[in-house]
């Protein structure tokens, strides 16, 4: 696939969890001390515009857990998913202050909001195109984690805000679909696997 604006949106469309990776992917290009502020001060081409550093480095902290005002930018927190876990995004100060400033994005969620940053930067997500990109490494946390299983799919269908409808091609070519709420999903790994608490 051509690495273009449209090659980009086109991903973000069909697998949304990769969401979380651009910004990742645009947020690592942000300089220590852009990060640490939350503003853009250099025109260097990379990371996130002027516009967007402020809103750009609170849904990198999200997305990595990462604590961007210590130095080293440590993982202080679980990272989180945009896509599963970002209305909780719409509580925040920067976010509120974010759609007071950019009125026309009042009624986007976080989601909405991070995946069209990441098509506005679409010239830094080339590594997107790249399958093995994809899978994200295990963050260091220091809580106890739940017993995980991995769960396979083709695609999401659908998504309200508690679940997603998941469809599955098995290998006789039946595709089946199932609901999962999104409390049991603890991590997205490459497009098309997720990390689910196990069933009791």
């Amino acid at each position: 696939m051509t690495h273009n604006k449209s090659s980009i949106q086109a991903l973000l469309n069909q697998y949304p969890l990769l969401i979380d990776k651009a910004i990742e992917m645009i947020g690592d290009n942000q300089t220590a001390d852009e990060l640490g502020s939350k503003h853009t001060k250099y025109h260097n081409g990379i990371g996130f515009t002027a516009s967007y550093g402020t809103i750009g480095t609170v849904l990198y902290q999200f997305v990595t857990g990462r604590d961007c005002k210590r130095s080293g930018h440590p993982i202080r927190w679980k990272p989180k998913s945009l896509v599963t876990e970002g209305e909780t995004l719409d509580r925040t100060r920067d976010m509120s202050m974010f759609k007071r400033r950019n009125p026309h994005y009042a009624k986007s969620t976080p989601r909405d909001i991070a995946k069209m940053i990441a098509v506005l930067h679409w010239r830094q997500l080339g590594g997107l195109m790249d399958r093995s990109t994809w899978v994200t490494p295990p963050a260091i946390v220091t809580t106890q984690q739940p017993q995980t299983i991995t769960v396979r799919y083709t695609r999401v269908v659908r998504e309200t805000s508690k679940a997603i409808l998941l469809e599955k091609v098995d290998a006789q070519g039946v595709a089946w679909e199932r609901w999962l709420p999104k409390s049991m999903i603890v991590n997205n790994l490459e497009a098309g696997y997720l990390e689910i608490k196990k069933p009791a």
